[in-house]
């Protein structure tokens, strides 16, 4: 005779079999990630995961960086640059001091600052001599005229990309979880 469910100890073993399936994900996020890394390679040594567990509401994974690389690769740089409906801080960086006031917000092409201190993206400060101040230094470094890096890059939205191609594979995994639980052992036997 069944005389309840221990409810508590379902959802406890649950959350545990979710969890685990939730970093074996994540890590098949991450690497997938690290897989489309095509123009800033050290955003790879510093990206990270991590699982966070709300008891009793979610069970997440997360891959996510602090490094500032990262943000280029994901969303672009330059004239190649995503626009503000795929980067969500384009807008912001465009309004900060980060941002040269000498480049045109259309084009978003990487010219030479005026003369000055400033702080660049990577938050490192630096001096301009202003020799190239408002010259479009992509077409310099295109033309061999200067270090290639000063050329635009396209975004590769490495993050999102690993996400949405695993998609299939996350939720059919879930789904596997909670379809194969034992819900059936944590029904309690007895007399009421």
């Amino acid at each position: 005779m069944l005389n309840g469910y221990d409810y508590q100890g379902a959802e406890a073993a649950l959350t545990r079999r979710l969890a685990a399936e939730v970093v074996e994900l994540t890590k098949l996020v991450l690497n997938s990630a690290r897989g489309n890394i095509r123009y800033y390679p050290d955003v790879a040594a510093q990206l990270q995961e991590q699982l966070f567990v709300l008891a009793g509401q979610s069970v997440n994974g997360v891959v996510s960086t602090t490094f500032w690389q990262a943000w280029l690769e994901q969303f672009g740089k330059g004239s190649l640059m995503a626009g503000p409906d795929l980067n969500p801080g384009l807008v912001r960086y465009m309004s900060s001091s980060e941002w040269n006031g000498l480049r045109d917000r259309s084009s978003r092409a990487i010219v030479g600052r005026i003369k000055g201190t400033y702080r660049g993206i990577d938050g490192v400060e630096r001096k301009s001599g202003g020799g190239r101040a408002g010259v479009n230094l992509e077409e310099l470094a295109a033309q061999g005229e200067i270090d290639p890096a000063f050329g635009p890059t396209p975004p590769t939205f490495f993050l999102r990309i690993a996400l949405q191609s695993n998609r299939g594979r996350i939720l059919a995994s879930l789904q596997r979880v909670v379809e194969a639980f034992p819900y059936h052992e944590y029904f309690r036997e007895g007399k009421p």
